[in-house]
């Protein structure tokens, strides 16, 4: 059986594959610190945090975090090609993972931009909290 996170991640990875917005990115790891910028574009997902709330003696709540990382090269229009790109990962993000879940939402975006001229590496970063309710298998 698969875990509903690693699910969501899978989900998650397959959707973005599957854009073709994002048809020229490679998937990496979201954990990876350093990533040569000759493999830019790349995408990662990750789900580093969850909290749990109990719904009844033998149910909870999960709430867990998803975690979207994309990087690329660009120039001086950078920050603009990042913010088309939040725009499309949410749609296909949200689009993917509504189905099999109780809420997904977009929680924050973040844009970084490191380097100056034509070697500048963008990197942006989308936070959704996604909402499950399971059996609890400790009660």
């Amino acid at each position: 059986m698969t875990h509903y996170r690693a699910a969501a991640r899978d989900t998650a990875k397959t959707a973005m594959q599957l854009s073709s917005a994002f048809a020229l990115f490679a998937m990496e790891s979201a954990w990876a610190q350093k990533i040569d910028a000759d493999l830019l574009p790349v995408f990662g997902v990750a789900t580093p945090r969850e909290d749990k709330r109990l719904t009844g003696l033998e149910e909870s709540q999960r709430v867990f975090t998803l975690i979207l990382v994309l990087k690329r090269l660009g120039g001086d229009d950078l920050e603009d090609v990042l913010d088309d790109d939040s725009l499309e990962a949410e749609v296909v993000l949200l689009g993917a993972l509504a189905p099999s879940v109780e809420e997904v939402l977009l929680q924050t975006t973040e844009v970084r931009i490191e380097g100056e001229g034509a070697r500048r590496i963008g990197t942006l970063t989308m936070n959704f909290q996604i909402t499950i309710g399971l059996v609890d298998p400790l009660a």
